[in-house]
Order: C-alpha cells, then sequence, then structure tokens
C-alpha cells in the first residue's frame, strides 16, 4: 500500500481557505455601519474542484455575518492557478467572512476611537428586529447578539483585561 507523506499530502490534496479579499466600511459619525464592500479573488487550483467557486461566493453572500449594515456590494472572481485544488473544508467561505468583517470592524473602531465592544454592540442585529434577512436573502430567525457579545465579555472579565495584561507585563510575561 502507498501512502502519501506529508509533503506529497500538500502538493496533491484539495486545500482550503485561499481567498485575497479586500473589504471597505462607510460609517456615519456615531459609528454605525453604512455599507460594506467586498472583492474576493478566489484560488480554485490547478484544477475545478466540486466545490471550489461555492467557498468564495459563500464568503461574499456571508459577509455582513450578524451586523445591520444598510448596503452591500460584492464582487467575486475565481482563479486557476498551478497549486492543489481547493474544495470545502470546515465551515467553507463562513470562516473567510468572518475574519475579513472581524478585522474590518476592529479597524473602524481603532479609526473612530471606539471601543470594539461598543462598535460591535452599536451594529449587531437586535432581537427585536428578529427574524432578520440579510441583504443576500439569509434570514436569522432568532438571537440576541447584543446580549450574547455583553454575556461573553462578562464571563471573560474583558473590563479587567488591562490588569491582568498589566501584571503579566510585571513578571515579564505577554499576555494578548
Amino acid at each position: 500500500i502507498w501512502r502519501a507523506d506529508r509533503s506529497e499530502h500538500f502538493v496533491g490534496d484539495a486545500q482550503g481557505r485561499d481567498n485575497v479579499t479586500r473589504a471597505e466600511m462607510a460609517l456615519d459619525e456615531a459609528g454605525r455601519f453604512l455599507a460594506l464592500k467586498v472583492d474576493i479573488l478566489g484560488n480554485l487550483g490547478g484544477y475545478l474542484s466540486l466545490f471550489a467557486p461555492y467557498i468564495p461566493w459563500l464568503s461574499a453572500s456571508m459577509a455582513t455575518s450578524p451586523y445591520d449594515i444598510g448596503a452591500l456590494s460584492a464582487r467575486v472572481r475565481g482563479v486557476y492557478t498551478h497549486t492543489a485544488p481547493v474544495d470545502a473544508y470546515r465551515g467553507a467561505g463562513r470562516p473567510e467572512a468572518a475574519y475579513v468583517l472581524e478585522r474590518l470592524v476592529d479597524r473602524c473602531a481603532r479609526t473612530l476611537g471606539l471601543p470594539p465592544e461598543e462598535i460591535r454592540a452599536r451594529n449587531l442585529v437586535k432581537a427585536s428586529q428578529m427574524p432578520y434577512r440579510t441583504l443576500t436573502e439569509r434570514t436569522y430567525d432568532v438571537g440576541d447578539f447584543e446580549g450574547a457579545l455583553r454575556a461573553c465579555l462578562a464571563k471573560a472579565d474583558y473590563a479587567g483585561f488591562a490588569k491582568r495584561a498589566e501584571e503579566s507585563k510585571s513578571r515579564g510575561l505577554i499576555r494578548g
């Protein structure tokens, strides 16, 4: 029986998560999300697998995630390359969309001088809006996203993080 070694596996089997995405967010003075623009370039690999085109498309369809954003512009392109083919792998498209959006939200918070948890809470779809239909026709039937965020922050003692980081630093450790 022949089995591929690790190096052979990496160049021969399907891979995942190979998008290059550029994103922009428009906000009002209060830090409310007005519009999101995403441009996704998806590497399909050297030949087409079953789900390769679906993955970057799904990223675009999940681009607004749990945020109430007024407008969306999404462009998705696929390119063939000399790499192994891309195929669905654990959440296909959703993790990529969340990663891009949450990094963008952090950047918006820094630019406006707002705490990242507050800009998130301000823009999450509210429980009173349920069921909520996104701009890409996905429906959230129930949820209290702001309540969940606040509960997580409390459970993690987010307010005490800076103090814990300072204590760690005084002992020569890095926390973060």
